[in-house]
């Protein structure tokens, strides 16, 4: 009898060892999809948000809220510059000093204004011609209309103007 049960303990104790070697089969599930880190979603959103069409409404909101009390708005054209992150400018008077001037707004919210040395003319033909350059027309001192382009360069936190009559 005692070698009955050692020889139970013994095949008890090989077969408990056999199956601790063993691997039990696993299941493959596709692995849970996570959202990118917050960087990227953060990216990937001001990406988007620059680079959709911009209605004129909506920079005019962005001119609005960054305009000062003497300047009036003459008229608006929107644009998507990837360079820049510009979506559009408003062509605006100076009522104090009667001189003209430019907004260049971005999709960050940021205004950047540059003027020119000149009046308006009355149908001034604020157009976009890309590169951040916009072409309108002016008074000169001697009434005679020209036209004008001005132009903005954006590199890191340098913005730098170039203004000219034709």
């Amino acid at each position: 009898m005692k070698r009955m049960l050692a020889l139970f303990l013994t095949s008890l104790f090989a077969f408990t060892l056999a199956g601790c070697g063993r691997e039990e089969p696993t299941v493959s599930a596709p692995a849970p999809t996570s959202a990118p880190p917050a960087s990227e979603q953060s990216e990937t959103a001001s990406q988007s948000e620059t680079s959709r069409t911009w209605t004129e409404e909506e920079v005019l909101e962005l001119y609005e809220a960054e305009r000062e009390e003497n300047w009036e708005m003459a008229d608006c054209v929107t644009f998507y510059d990837q360079s820049s992150g510009l979506v559009g400018a408003v062509l605006f008077r100076n009522s104090d000093t009667q001189t003209a001037g430019v907004a260049f707004l971005g999709a960050d919210g940021a205004c950047r204004m540059g003027g020119a040395d000149a009046q308006l003319a009355d149908e001034p033909g604020f157009e976009y011609l890309g590169d951040g350059t916009v072409t309108f027309k002016v008074k000169g001192e001697d009434g005679k209309v020209r036209s004008h382009t001005m132009s903005i360069t954006i590199e890191g936190v340098n913005v730098t103007f170039k203004s000219v009559d034709k």
